[in-house]
């Protein structure tokens, strides 16, 4: 009697999940922007594709493809002659990221509006390089260079709107606020020139951000 409850159980689990999912994919592409003083123009950002699986009640898991990327604030060797004169040399460092992200997303709402949450798992590398770059007196030229690689995985929460802001089926747009606990400052602390006595200065241990997206239905195109 157990054996057979716990199969009709399945079997209305199944049907329902066929009657109520929306089980076509739908791609995403979208971008992120951070703002942090440890780096050029005080940003960073972060480029991202990928898929929502299928859409059951408010249940809409996705997966994606992250790259993070900034250019850390140079740090100057002070001229031991003239604090105000032009660095002898100096430390240019930047680091990137590739990696997989697995989000159990949270929809509210409708098509045409509602509020969702992403909380969201990532894994993959993490890549820094600096630059020691002398001063000839008339440029300044590289003399030498570190590259470091890691294994990365980290997480975020986003929260914001998505919706059919416009008359289209194809597309839909989200926009949010996102927070990650990406560290790259752990990273680019390890970049040591043996001829150079400049360290990387910046970098950033989490960052919240704006980020939007653009999700287009490729299996609605098509059928057009």
């Amino acid at each position: 009697m157990a054996i057979r409850n716990i199969i009709f159980l399945l079997l209305f689990t199944l049907l329902n999940f066929k009657v109520q999912a929306q089980i076509k994919p739908i791609l995403y592409g979208g971008i992120d922007y951070y703002r942090d003083k440890g780096f050029e123009e005080n940003a960073y950002v972060n480029f991202n594709i990928g898929t929502q699986l299928f859409k059951w009640n408010f249940i809409a898991p996705e997966i994606g493809y992250e790259h993070y990327y900034g250019l850390v604030n140079e740090n100057n060797e002070m001229n031991p002659n003239d604090p105000n004169a032009r660095a002898p040399s100096k430390l240019k460092t930047r680091y990137s990221t590739n990696s997989l992200s697995l989000a159990p997303k949270l929809i509210f709402g409708n098509k045409e509006a509602a509020l969702v949450v992403i909380p969201q798992y990532n894994f993959g590398e993490i890549k820094v390089r600096g630059d020691l770059l002398k001063d000839t007196g008339k440029q300044y030229v590289l003399d030498d260079q570190q590259k470091i690689s890691e294994s990365i995985s980290y997480l975020s929460i986003a929260a914001g709107v998505e919706g059919q802001f416009f008359e289209s089926e194809v597309l839909h747009f989200s926009l949010f606020l996102k927070y990650n606990f990406l560290n790259s400052s752990k990273i680019l602390e390890k970049i040591e020139i043996p001829q150079s006595r400049l360290n990387s200065n910046g970098g950033s241990a989490e960052g919240l951000g704006l980020g939007f997206r653009i999700y287009f239905d490729l299996i609605e195109l098509l059928k057009q």
